[in-house]
């Protein structure tokens, strides 16, 4: 009677030669791990560690020419509550969920050029309101994370229903004035008595080393072609029994 497969391969040899395998298998496969780990790289810095950098170390009036949203910054202010407002459609980040608000804006100065400031939160229209027309034009020492303007949309009730640099620059002076190209979430240095705050922040990504991901699927390869080798002797003498039989 003609052996099964499985029959040759119990036999004590080829147990030992699967053993082998196996050993040699684990070590492919803790050599692809290490590969993987060296595949995969954060890069950057978690923003809410990275330590506030000088604004104008990372923008000037002028156009933006490096990657610098999300960043903190710092810088003295001088509020201008003259050119307040409240801005709508604005989402804050708390436990994980987006709660729908508003913002309440301002100008303010910093050295003769215009950086609009986004002061706090508040899921009340009046509560805004209220805010805006309590400002004073105080001056402070303020960190804040560095935010890209966006596409101006027609005011509703006198609320700004996005918070466009290119139009707030027209509402905070009839004359042609300095400003910078991004606005600040402010996180320290300003108190109007709503709340902080808070959006989801983008800063880090994920970078890809193809040549390390190679070696990875190469171990991997190796790993498996080890049970594969192991299958084929087994095979070859279970045939080679089967001829001679």
């Amino acid at each position: 009677m003609n052996p099964t497969f499985w029959q040759v391969a119990k036999r004590p040899k080829w147990l030992f030669a699967l053993l082998a395998a196996a050993i040699i298998a684990t070590i492919f496969a803790l050599l692809m791990q290490w590969q993987l780990e060296r595949t995969f790289r954060v890069v950057g810095v978690e923003v809410s560690d990275a330590p506030p950098r000088p604004l104008d170390e990372l923008i000037q009036p002028g156009p933006i020419t490096a990657n610098v949203f999300d960043r903190l910054a710092t810088t003295k202010v001088t509020l201008d509550p003259e050119n307040a407002f409240v801005v709508a459609n604005r989402l804050q980040l708390e436990s994980g969920n987006q709660v729908p608000g508003y913002w309440v804006i301002s100008n303010s100065m910093v050295d003769g050029k215009s950086l609009t400031l986004a002061l706090g939160f508040s899921e009340s229209l009046e509560e805004a309101n209220q805010a805006v027309s309590e400002l004073e034009p105080i001056e402070a020492e303020i960190v804040g994370y560095v935010e890209p303007t966006e596409a101006p949309r027609t005011k509703v009730d006198g609320v700004l229903q996005s918070l466009s640099l290119a139009q707030l620059v027209n509402l905070y002076s009839q004359e042609e004035i300095v400003s910078y190209p991004a606005y600040l979430i402010v996180q320290q240095g300003i108190d109007i008595g709503l709340e902080k705050i808070t959006i989801g922040i983008r800063q880090q990504q994920i970078e890809i080393n193809w040549l390390t991901a190679f070696y990875a699927v190469e171990w991997a390869f190796f790993a498996v072609a080890a049970f594969y080798i192991w299958w084929r002797l087994v095979r070859d003498e279970q045939l080679r029994i089967v001829e001679e039989g």
